[in-house]
């Protein structure tokens, strides 16, 4: 099947699972009507009655998709905890209604727990998704959450009469503090949806993004049109209708999303990257918000919980920035590693090509501006391919380090330069150095080299021995690379000459040298 009609195959699919469910959510005043058709003055009994059927399935639902869905398993408990809390507080109602034969709005307990039920929702808001996220923060967002809590307890206190029920003067607050409670809730929940990293998250966040939208809505709709403040009228008929129709709508997006695959995550974006920095502070602001709007009585509890909150996510900021200080020192050694390596012969462990082209134009401007001598020393291993026929490449490795070592050690000065040019060859770079002390360190070379006695066949005398071309700045020098073409010219001179010697010819001094038996002649 192609693309394009496999994607208007699963368009069809989604028309068809879209009216099925639109017909689902239509059928949601049925029962409502059946129950004021029996008993026409009690809608919000059978309000609350349909709540507890309706959110009851939806908590069993989602305990079932725990265990047989591809939804984030954290994110998905999260839901599950929040429905649950919604379910004991309709269930308390309904002991009350249907066993205890007493009617309240709500109580202490109902009420706390209907505010709480957004907790676990503001929770995975706030911290599913770091992947930085350390247990010790983990710990201090589990503070902010009781810390949270134990705020909407106070609020609880505030609102309640001496009876445990809604006071008169506490029924504007409660309503309008659940309310800002539901949009908060929302809009936290719409911006993770939009900064999600994969699909899988982004799935998620958006089902809850309708859902806490829808229900924001239909409570709202329910808090300000309840039959005992504008009598039976259509709105507080309706009000009493609506509130279980968020909870059909997610679970039937629940249902309908619960096998699509969990891809991999795409990388954290810049929105994803902000989101995520700044969720953690939506537990202060929540926090912040709950405190703001309890009465003075209440004030030392107040300031204790606030200042604690405060002091959780200052640690936790600490925490985060040490973090990323560490990060940033260990990144920062790895490149500086990495920068060693770049420049670092593997071989040979001197430093490479790349290397000396650095230190060369370094020295060679050094030079220029102050019009000091430099020299340079072009080494060539001789006889090393037939070496390396002889005795094999791991031979020949073995030989260019103990060469390596032997060149680098007649060197004294800290700013003298030794590497491996490429090949058999080496490199000597000395700053500050006219050709008489660059003829001392080329006969010390030799001198090592020669008296190391490192065997080879049909090399001179049956040894290891090297070819050294010398080369020196001079005053009417203007290009860099006129040095280092009279180094490799007086390299292949010393060759030329029966090897084993340096030579010095285009410097106008000595115009050869030889070592011979441990001894440097002309």
């Amino acid at each position: 099947m192609s693309s394009g009609r496999l994607t208007s195959t699963m368009t069809v699919m989604d028309w068809r699972a879209g009216l099925r469910y639109a017909l689902a959510l239509a059928a949601m005043p049925a029962p409502m009507a059946c129950g004021l058709w029996i008993s026409p003055l009690k809608a919000e009994f059978w309000s609350y009655h349909l709540q507890f059927v309706v959110v009851a399935a939806t908590l069993a639902w989602c305990l079932r998709l725990l265990f047989r869905s591809s939804y984030p398993r954290p994110l998905l408990l999260g839901l599950t905890a929040a429905i649950g809390l919604w379910t004991l507080a309709i269930a308390i109602v309904l002991v009350d209604l249907d066993i205890l034969n007493q009617y309240a709005d709500v109580t202490n307990y109902t009420y706390l727990l209907f505010v709480s039920f957004g907790i676990p929702l503001l929770y995975i808001a706030a911290t599913y998704g770091d992947p930085h996220a350390s247990r010790s923060q983990q710990v201090l967002d589990a503070l902010l959450l009781a810390l949270l809590g134990l705020l909407y307890w106070a609020s609880v206190m505030d609102v309640l009469d001496v009876h445990g029920a809604v006071s008169p003067t506490g029924r504007w607050y409660a309503r309008h503090a659940q309310d800002a409670e539901c949009t908060f809730l929302a809009l936290a929940h719409v911006v993770r949806w939009l900064t999600a990293g994969s699909a899988g998250t982004r799935r998620f966040f958006r089902i809850t993004s309708v859902f806490l939208v829808s229900y924001t809505l239909c409570i709202g709709v329910h808090n300000n049109f309840e039959v005992g403040d504008v009598g039976v009228t259509f709105m507080s008929v309706l009000g009493d209708m609506l509130p279980p129709v968020p909870f059909v709508a997610l679970g039937l997006m629940l249902y309908h999303w619960r096998g699509a695959p969990a891809e991999a995550a795409e990388g954290a974006g810049l929105s994803q990257r902000v989101a995520l920095g700044a969720s953690p502070i939506l537990f202060l602001m929540a926090i912040f918000a709950v405190g703001l709007s309890i009465e003075a009585r209440h004030t030392v509890l107040v300031l204790s919980i606030v200042g604690l909150a405060v002091a959780a996510y200052v640690l936790r900021t600490v925490q985060t920035q040490y973090r990323y200080v560490r990060a940033q020192d260990r990144l920062l050694g790895m490149a500086e590693a990495l920068e060693r390596l770049s420049y670092t012969d593997a071989v040979t462990e001197l430093p490479n090509r790349r290397a000396f082209d650095r230190a060369f134009a370094r020295e060679w401007a050094a030079a220029a501006r102050t019009s000091e001598h430099m020299s340079v020393l072009m080494i060539d291993v001789d006889k090393f391919k037939e070496y390396n026929d002889l005795y094999g490449h791991h031979a020949g490795d073995r030989c260019l380090r103990a060469v390596a070592r032997m060149a680098a050690g007649a060197l004294h000065r800290p700013a003298d330069f030794c590497g491996r040019y490429g090949g058999e060859e080496f490199v000597i770079l000395l700053p500050a150095t006219p050709v008489e002390g660059a003829e001392l360190v080329a006969r010390r070379i030799l001198g090592h080299i020669h008296a190391a006695n490192l065997p080879h066949a049909r090399g001179v005398d049956g040894r290891v021995t090297v070819s050294i071309g010398i080369s020196a700045r001079g005053t009417a020098d203007m290009q860099a690379e006129s040095l280092m073409e009279r180094a490799d010219r007086n390299l292949y001179r010393a060759k030329g000459s029966g090897r084993n010697c340096c030579d010095a010819s285009e410097t106008g001094l000595q115009p050869r040298l030889r070592l011979v038996e441990g001894r440097a002649a002309l």
